[in-house]
């Protein structure tokens, strides 16, 4: 039988760890989150039947044109991800009343297990293999080439790519920060404000620019160098821009372009789960922090893409 501290949850750490958010994040509002029971399963994908044009002519007398319509499924699986820290009793005796290091180590789990998170759905959401609807920008076609470009026409332009594709607007814009930095300065969105009292062009002014209903920034950075080497910052959006649908809420019968199917048992509202359990023979407290969950693309064709859309 285990010794109970082996198998506890802490649920004080549990409300911790979900109550620390690095607002650069943006991967639930790329990919909302759908809580699953499951560690996997499989989800329904309805076709494109609704746009399919039918004769629905009917002569008294006749039958009604019978018609068909088609529905896939995929799968889902909540990989595991965790984390864990000692916390050594000589470090806990040591440590001054300003510092909780069981409180300051579950933070720093959950943020690190954040970071990978970001990094993996970046990933997902700049392949270009899978958003097929993208361009790479070179030279004067770059929206940091103030002279030829103009991002408000790229953008609107694809805006209606992805109607014909989905039924629906995009209504998300999301930009790495380099974007961001480039687009606030561009000659073509600084003449939209030049009558009125704007200074700097903030977020919600190019929200409105782009007449999207959300504007994300996303400027959350990696370090890639080796532990102990010179660091190596760099941001996890790299530069590039993402025009995207995502709906109000998750539910059935909506279009988004990705889900975080995250597994919720014995953890709190966002997916965490984290446990404080005794190991005697370092003389230490162990925290670990785990997330199961999958990020998928679920409608590539709910996107546009743009690669290296400044210098």
């Amino acid at each position: 039988m285990p010794d109970i501290s082996a198998v506890h949850v802490d649920q004080a750490l549990t409300e911790v760890s979900i109550a620390y958010r690095n607002l650069q994040y943006v991967a639930d509002a790329v990919f909302p989150v759908v809580p699953v029971t499951k560690q996997s399963n499989k989800y329904f994908i309805y076709s494109k039947d609704n746009f399919r044009t039918l004769d629905d002519a009917r002569r008294p007398g006749a039958r009604a044109n019978e018609i068909e319509w088609t529905l896939s499924t995929d799968t889902y699986y909540c990989e595991g991800h965790a984390l864990a820290q000692a916390i050594p009793d000589e470090l806990r005796a040591n440590a001054d009343q300003a510092i909780d290091v069981d409180v300051d180590t579950t933070e720093m789990l959950t943020d690190l297990i954040y970071l990978q998170r970001e990094i993996l759905v970046a990933s997902k959401a700049l392949d270009s293999g899978v958003i097929t609807q993208s361009t790479t920008l070179s030279g004067n076609t770059q929206w940091s080439d103030y002279t030829n470009s103009d991002p408000i026409t790229a953008i609107e332009d694809q805006k209606a790519t992805i109607l014909k594709q989905v039924g629906q607007l995009p209504n998300s814009l999301l930009v790495s920060y380099p974007v961001f930095k480039t687009l606030r300065n561009h000659p073509k969105i600084i003449e939209r404000f030049k009558y009125s009292q704007v200074g700097v062009v903030q977020p919600d002014h190019l929200k409105s620019v782009f007449n999207v209903d959300n504007f994300y920034v996303a400027s959350a950075i990696k370090n890639t160098a080796n532990e102990g080497a010179v660091d190596s910052l760099d941001y996890i959006w790299g530069k590039n821009a993402l025009l995207f649908y995502r709906p109000p809420v998750a539910g059935r019968r909506t279009v988004s372009l990705g889900y975080q199917f995250t597994l919720a048992f014995g953890a709190n509202n966002a997916g965490f789960f984290v446990k404080r359990y005794r190991d005697e023979g370092r003389t230490a407290d162990i925290v670990e922090v785990q997330l199961y969950f999958d990020a998928k693309v679920v409608a590539a064709n709910a996107a546009y893409l743009w690669l290296s859309a400044v210098a």
